[in-house]
């Protein structure tokens, strides 16, 4: 853990650690796209199903080509057809990429390093053991382990398991949130609900069922809101109204539905205002009403705590070292979390500062982390980026 975010780490533990997954289902692997495993999933047939060639050339017994050699040319096979008869001494047989190998061939010599002269083939150089030949079951082998739980399945996790004859899998239940946008201004149109909508986008991205409401700054509105949000979904949403002032009607809606509040407040900037509570057992995450705090709040915490819930293996972003392309100032004392752009040679810049900002977090690629003991910071000093991958 980065240096300085001690106490923002416990936070997200603690939070992450409050959540269990939603219950489960099996559904066919055609509607199964961007759906979390809630199991580990067993080849049903080998992959590949047989020894292969590695891409187009001649297979050969490697005991007839020790050196310079010519080989009777047999025939040619293709990617689907069966496997031939057993290939004799001194014999090849011409295949293309995906083609079963003949019983007894050991390797493949690429098309491109022989000679096809009168039906024969001339080798100029020796055929090693193995050589362009994908063994039976090297991939994954018939019984074992195709994917672990917690896996989400994408195109590439998808070919994995239909290549290995699964076409059944159980999965999580796609978790269902509820977005409360507040605030006279939204609900009026006066200031348009940009955060309710990217708060709304980022939950759908890792798999969610999303409802989207928007109430007034009145005490029974905002009261009402989380109380049917909480019937209806696996996790509320509350976006401003979180903080102290007297338009910051949140923390007291929670209170007069005897919600159990674990965070308010926290040391980071933008996002301090986050709040965390559990209502009848249904988390409530109240996030900052600036467009950049609310961002920052949500990747800190509420990302780690959804991923959680839909049984994600990992609830973390990728993280890696960078370097500051300009510096970057500021004091000690808070974690800092600032919106940037990655450029060649591993280098990050910084899009601007301000709490309020929205153009920032639309042009980043990355999340940097400024850790609470650091002060201002030169160009070229190492921080820590999380690679934004939506």
């Amino acid at each position: 853990m980065i240096r300085g975010m001690e106490r923002l780490r416990r936070i997200r533990d603690e939070v992450v650690g409050l959540l269990r997954p939603t219950g489960h289902e099996r559904i066919a692997l055609e509607e199964a796209s961007g759906r979390w495993l809630c199991e580990p999933v067993h080849a049903l047939l080998a992959a590949p199903p047989a020894t292969c060639s590695a891409m187009d050339g001649y297979a050969v017994r490697s005991a007839d080509v020790i050196g310079p050699a010519r080989l009777s040319l047999r025939s040619t096979v293709y990617a689907g057809d069966p496997a031939g008869a057993p290939l004799g001494p001194m014999q090849a047989e011409r295949v293309l990429t995906g083609a079963v190998l003949p019983p007894g061939a050991d390797a493949v010599v690429r098309e491109e390093a022989v000679r096809v002269e009168e039906g024969e083939v001339a080798f100029a150089a020796p055929a090693r053991p193995g050589e362009n030949v994908r063994r039976a079951g090297e991939d994954v082998p018939a019984g074992g382990l195709a994917l672990a739980p917690g896996v989400r399945l994408g195109a590439r996790q998808r070919a994995l398991l239909r290549a290995v004859g699964v076409e059944q899998v159980r999965v999580h239940r796609r978790p269902r949130v509820r977005v409360v946008s507040t605030g006279d201004e939204v609900v009026s149109g006066r200031i348009p609900d940009s955060n309710g909508l990217a708060v709304a986008t980022l939950c759908q991205a890792v798999g969610a069922e999303v409802s989207r409401d928007g109430v007034r700054d009145r005490i029974e509105e905002v009261r009402q809101a989380i109380d049917a949000g909480r019937r209806a979904a696996e996790l509320v949403i509350t976006i401003g109204g979180a903080s102290v002032g007297t338009r910051d009607l949140v923390p007291q809606a929670l209170a007069e539905l005897g919600a159990d509040v674990r965070v308010h407040g926290v040391p980071m900037k933008p996002g301090k205002p986050f709040l965390f509570a559990l209502l009848d057992g249904t988390p409530v995450a109240g996030l900052p009403g600036s467009p950049s705090a609310c961002l920052a709040a949500f990747e800190m915490f509420v990302r780690p705590a959804l991923l959680a819930i839909c049984g994600a293996a990992g609830t973390l972003r990728t993280e890696l070292s960078v370097q500051l392309a300009e510096p970057v100032s500021g004091r000690a004392g808070r974690a800092r979390l600032l919106w940037a752009r990655l450029e060649p040679g591993g280098r990050a810049r910084p899009l601007g500062r301000d709490a309020a900002q929205i153009l920032g977090p639309a042009l980043a690629d990355a999340l940097l982390v400024i850790p609470s003991d650091a002060g201002e910071l030169g160009e070229g000093a190492e921080v820590t980026a999380w690679l934004l991958g939506d």
